[in-house]
């Protein structure tokens, strides 16, 4: 918990000297010191992004990111030091009920953090693709060798910035810290409702943490869901607060987070209609800013598509290239249309093959009556979609609130076309859920009971650990050191595949697993599956790594 606390606290003061600088240089003013810090996440993605087209995110990269910040911090220390001050006044305003129970969330967080990971995604591709990023930068045909490497992530080039892999290995918390600032953010907005009761969205965010029950199961491995989660709901308070009066500090603030968001992950492509509405609703007060609009967009773009091109060799991933397009490392035609296929087929919990076979209302109808943790998600999100009709008289003179709603139908819509899994689809149903909520939760003590009861829900799988149920239970070990980024010991084998040595898990046996194995990995499952139903090997491009992968065709 120490060492994780120390990143955290070097961490925040890079992102604050680079967030302000960000703010300067687009001429914004007053922006909330928690927006500072992500756009500050923002600029350190882009910046680290670019760098791995051409090196590894290692010691080289941190001390060029450390030079600049320096620079940065003696031109612009005198803003440095009035968002500190900003930050200082505000925390002091808190009532001491909601200081009391930030710092038993930070405690939780922290605890959470440094515990044993155990999301499947962290063994089979997070763990691995920040040590490509660290090792390599962006490498060719990377999703040759493991197709979920091709799954990089904004939010993965963000964490391999500050894995400080160069000075210890088990820095891999980065969800923590994002999700304490949403927390942070949150309670100053219930706070600021309770206090002077001029805003009822200040209500909405505010609840946010009763959702922590959910949230702490992504704390301890980089998944970019939670930052999603936590970025959409700064994004769709903006989006409320802008939506009938428009400045530029929130145009660019909702350009900055919506392109940061489809960084992060390409299906939330949709949350580009939240600052496109608000532009287009107020051009003539805001055009004069498109110049700042397109260079952040730009910019953005431009990442994802070099990445895409690099990892891929599929500039329209994880959509299915167009083959005139294509590079040397691009996916075999075959293997691209049958994951594609596989992935759609995912969302419903049913096989390519059935899915084919499928009408679209018996596809429906087996979304919605799943079993399991999926089963329920699924429920809830149609629950929650028909609850909004019932308190719809509550909600159809606010325009901005509706279009929310509608844009949640389209992202509904869009996932039944491509693999509707409910983690995808958590942004809106959190902020419709807090609509909701908070039309029924409307006294203080309420309020504060349900962030109690939730705070109280998320101590015990944290401290007590029960049969058949799978947590990351907390270890009094853990208090300096954090426990190691995977929760298998590494145990590997070596295995000579024509001109490639591959490292393939001999401790983690489902198919898709590498854990924390030395690169190139590939779990021997896969590598068998792919040799028998495509026959193709993984194969080196030259000598060197860096070079990448492709599938050859076996005789």
């Amino acid at each position: 918990m120490l060492f994780i606390l120390l990143s955290w606290i070097y961490i925040l003061a890079i992102t604050l000297v680079v967030g302000v600088s960000i703010d300067r240089l687009l001429k914004l003013k007053d922006i909330k010191p928690i927006l500072v810090l992500f756009h500050g996440f923002f600029g350190i993605t882009l910046l680290a992004g670019f760098w791995a087209i051409f090196s590894a995110i290692n010691l080289k990269f941190h001390i060029f990111l450390l030079l600049i910040t320096t620079v940065l911090f003696f031109i612009n220390h005198s803003f440095i030091n009035k968002y500190t001050s900003i930050f200082k006044h505000e925390f002091i305003k808190l009532s001491q009920f909601i200081k009391i129970v930030l710092a038993v969330i930070f405690i939780l967080i922290l605890a959470q953090s440094a515990s044993s990971p155990f999301l499947l995604d962290n063994e089979s591709y997070y763990i691995q693709t920040m040590a490509w990023l660290n090792e390599y930068g962006f490498v060719k045909g990377l999703i040759n060798l493991h197709l979920f490497l091709g799954q990089t992530s904004g939010w993965h080039i963000l964490q391999s910035a500050f894995s400080f892999n160069f000075l210890y290995e088990n820095f891999n918390d980065l969800n923590g810290l994002c999700l304490l600032l949403g927390n942070y953010y949150a309670l100053v907005k219930l706070n600021d409702y309770y206090k002077y009761q001029n805003n009822s969205l200040d209500l909405v965010v505010g609840l946010f943490p009763v959702f922590n029950v959910f949230l702490f199961q992504f704390i301890s491995s980089p998944s970019p869901d939670l930052a999603v989660y936590v970025i959409s709901l700064f994004l769709f308070y903006g989006f409320l607060m802008n939506y009938h009066a428009c400045s530029k500090n929130g145009l660019i603030s909702l350009v900055i987070l919506s392109s940061f968001l489809i960084l992060i992950k390409a299906t939330n492509l949709v949350f580009v209609m939240f600052p496109l509405i608000i532009y287009i609703k107020h051009y003539q007060h805001v055009k004069q800013y498109t110049f700042l609009v397109w260079v952040v967009a730009i910019l953005s773009l431009g990442l994802i598509i070099i990445k895409n091109i690099f990892i891929t060799g599929n500039i329209m991933y994880p959509l299915v290239g167009i083959e005139g397009l294509k590079t040397s490392w691009s996916l075999p035609t075959d293997i691209e249309n049958y994951f594609y296929n596989y992935a759609k087929a995912y969302g419903y919990a049913i096989t390519p093959e059935v899915y084919s076979q499928s009408s679209v209302l018996s596809l429906v109808k087996g979304w919605g009556f799943q079993t399991g943790i999926d089963g329920f998600f699924n429920k809830l999100i149609l629950i929650v979609l028909t609850l909004f009709l019932v308190f719809i008289k509550k909600f159809k003179n606010n325009k901005a609130i509706m279009f929310i709603y509608s844009v949640a139908f389209l992202q509904l819509g869009i996932l039944f076309a491509t693999s509707p899994q409910f983690r995808f689809y958590m942004p809106f149903l959190i902020i419709l859920s807090l609509f909701l909520i908070s039309e029924i939760i409307k006294t203080k003590k309420v309020a504060q009971s349900l962030i109690i009861a939730s705070t109280i829900v998320i101590m015990i799988p944290l401290f007590f650990s029960f049969p058949n149920f799978k947590n990351s239970t907390f270890s009094i070990s853990y208090l300096i050191e954090p426990h190691e980024n995977s929760q298998f010991n590494t145990e590997y084998k070596t295995l000579e595949i024509g001109n490639t040595k591959i490292n393939t898990p001999t401790n983690i046996d489902f198919f898709w697993g590498t854990g924390n194995t030395p690169l190139p990995t590939l779990n021997k499952q896969q590598l068998e599956y792919f040799k028998t139903h495509f026959k193709v090997i993984p194969q080196q491009r030259s000598n060197n790594l860096k070079d990448g992968f492709y599938l050859k065709a076996l005789d």
